[in-house]
């Protein structure tokens, strides 16, 4: 694959705080951000076990990056014939999709292509088989506008009167959604390609036209009824060993609803002064209904890497009878390995029983 396809595939994909410490590792050049980081990479002059590294590490990336994760049981039954399929399926080698995998098509390529998922490559590993979709997306684009953006003198009278104008862009984007699934009985995972710009209601829909498609592929019923992951909420804020919590929305016995974000790096809010001192003036714990989590990972060089998992639910829903979330966020890998990693955390909990009563506060 060329050098200036793989770059520019990372660029169109990933975060800058991720895709910099990848080429960190890798010992290839960076810029200040993205486009000089890509010219730099086009002009290198890098081995060929660099390029197959760096293309490694963008395959990675499609297949955990940025995702929007339902998890589904299956049966020793569908897992076999998940396994049959993958030997047997027929990927269209003339799909656009297909021909740059696993680089991505730039923008301009994107125009005419199906908005339906395409079978665009299988990958199999010791313990599961990944299937991997591609199709085109559109998402809402933010952009703050100058008066150089208007004719004339028509933006005089609209700065005068707002502090910042912004605009927004619909930009199609190749997405790339992966259906994996255990060659035992176990957990199988819908990872729906997640980028900033993205809202939860195009992601769910998404979720719900993956499963239909990869059904109808096999031919069985293989998802089912996603997981219910709300119990998670719970059982992760409330183990104090459990990575640090960056972010929590969370309601009171006094009917309020409170939202606090942790600005400072490296800072975790189960211990932050305000939060504890807060949560000693209440007589019964909180009741979290949105938490988000980070890890910090060795990645050598001195250097972390720190996937965070986003639990995302709402007050609403956390009052009702039976809260149910069927989604969560896993951002911010830097590949397989911090994907697996926040995964098991998830298999854990899942299998855990829930904290009740004076149990939540133990910390």
């Amino acid at each position: 694959m060329p050098i200036e396809d793989i770059a520019r595939s990372m660029r169109m994909r990933m975060p800058w705080p991720v895709g910099q410490k990848i080429l960190r590792v890798l010992n290839l050049s960076r810029g200040q951000g993205w486009e000089q980081t890509v010219e730099k990479i086009t002009l290198a002059d890098i081995s060929a076990e660099k390029l197959e590294n760096l293309n490694e590490a963008l395959r990675e990336h499609l297949l955990c990056g940025e995702k929007s994760v339902r998890f589904y049981d299956v049966g020793q039954i569908a897992a076999d014939a998940c396994g049959k399929f993958a030997a047997v399926a027929t990927i269209a080698n003339d799909s656009p999709f297909v021909g740059v995998y696993p680089s991505i098509l730039a923008e301009g390529s994107l125009a005419g292509l199906p908005a339906e998922p395409t079978l665009t490559a299988i990958e199999e590993d010791e313990v599961g088989t990944a299937f991997v979709f591609c199709s085109v997306r559109t998402i809402i684009v933010r952009e703050p506008l100058s008066p150089e953006d208007f004719p004339d003198h028509a933006a005089d009278d609209l700065f005068e009167s707002f502090d910042e104008i912004i605009g927004l862009k619909n930009k199609r984007l190749q997405a790339v959604d992966v259906v994996w699934v255990p060659k035992a009985s176990g957990r199988a995972d819908v990872r729906i390609d997640y980028p900033a710009g993205m809202t939860r209601e195009v992601a769910e829909a998404a979720h719900l036209i993956l499963r239909n498609t990869f059904n109808t592929l096999v031919g069985q019923p293989i998802l089912g009824d996603p997981i219910n992951l709300f119990p998670l909420i719970d059982r992760m804020y409330f183990d104090p060993t459990e990575g640090s919590v960056v972010e929590i929305g969370f309601g009171t016995t006094t009917a309020s609803v409170k939202h606090e974000k942790m600005r400072r790096k490296g800072l975790n809010l189960r211990t932050e002064s305000y939060h504890v001192g807060g949560k000693a003036n209440l007589q019964t714990p909180i009741e979290p209904f949105r938490v988000s989590l980070v890890w910090s990972r060795a990645i050598g060089n001195n250097k972390l890497s720190t996937p965070e998992l986003s639990l995302n639910s709402s007050s609403r829903v956390a009052g009702s009878a039976s809260p149910a979330m069927h989604s969560v966020l896993i951002r911010r890998c830097m590949g397989a390995s911090d994907y697996a990693f926040v995964r098991s955390k998830i298999e854990h909990h899942l299998n855990q029983p829930p904290a009740v009563g004076a149990d939540k506060e133990a910390e």
